[in-house]
């Protein structure tokens, strides 16, 4: 091989080299950006997965307050019902009491009456015997007038 032969050959290496070195340069440059891309896409995805894990944590939170305000209401709602009931009992208490008081109205009522009866019987008697004892004190007087003007004659 001559000189200038092996010139050409050192050039088209030398060449060859050149553009490898450019597509290097171009892959490393890719290499970056997509490096970069990544790492964009790692932070966002940190961070959507630390947001679903707060959600998610959050949620938990909510189901276990929604769970314990769930038991409350069953309490309240058992407490309510033994209060219905209770109540239920006193109204039918307060209206077997109301019954007993209104059949003892009733029968004082009677009593009251009977005995306002009896006493109208009595006036009218007690009355009678007024009459009578007026009608007998006059004739009484009478005849004591009648004697007394007999003896005055």
């Amino acid at each position: 091989m001559s000189d200038k032969d092996l010139l050409v050959v050192i050039s088209e290496m030398l060449r060859k080299q050149d553009q490898h070195s450019e597509k290097l340069d171009e892959h490393t440059e890719i290499l970056k950006q997509t490096n970069e891309s990544l790492n964009n896409f790692i932070e966002i995805s940190i961070q959507e997965f630390d947001q679903q894990r707060q959600q998610y944590q959050q949620q938990q939170q909510f189901n276990q307050q929604q769970q314990q305000f769930n038991q409350q209401q069953q309490q309240y709602n058992q407490q309510q019902q033994q209060y219905n009931q209770q109540q239920q009992q006193y109204n039918h208490q307060q209206q077997e009491y109301n019954k007993r008081f209104l059949a003892g109205l009733d029968k004082l009522n009677e009593n009251f009456s009977s005995n306002q009866d009896q006493q109208n019987q009595f006036n009218v008697r007690f009355l009678n015997s007024i009459d009578q004892q007026n009608h007998f004190n006059e004739r009484f007087l009478n005849k004591l007038d009648d004697i007394e003007k007999a003896l005055k004659k």
